[in-house]
């Protein structure tokens, strides 16, 4: 995990605003490309909160020293954005979004719940062996 930031530096306030943003291109893109709904700048505001919001808990966990958090939510973001775009292609007669959605919360959490869980681990390991 090299290419983070160490904990506490001046570098995590450029990947902020980087991954809300990239977040944020990826679910416009799926909402207003892929699913064709017509365009809605209400609901582009709110997944820009979405964005943003998600964006500082992960990267705020970084920021803080826990960078497995950021790698597994990370990874569990990308496993939901994946599946969303999925179920997107699959006949659910009209519920593709709703359920797609969904999968990308729950493997959000999921990943965000396995990321604190596995750095809690860590600290222990670390903590009991003196290191």
């Amino acid at each position: 995990m090299s290419f983070l930031p160490t904990a506490k530096s001046n570098r995590w306030y450029i990947w902020f605003p980087v991954y809300a943003l990239l977040l944020w291109l990826l679910l416009t893109l799926h909402r207003f490309i892929l699913l064709d709904k017509e365009f809605s700048a209400l609901l582009l505001g709110r997944y820009a909160v979405l964005a943003l919001g998600v964006s500082i808990m992960v990267n705020g966990s970084g920021w803080l020293g826990a960078r497995l958090v950021w790698l597994i939510t990370t990874a569990g973001i990308l496993i939901g954005l994946g599946l969303m775009i999925f179920y997107t292609y699959r006949e659910m007669s009209g519920w593709e979004d709703l359920a797609g959605f969904l999968t990308f919360a729950m493997f959000t959490l999921g990943g965000f719940a396995a990321g604190l869980l596995t750095e809690g681990v860590y600290w222990l390991a670390r903590r009991r062996h003196g290191a």
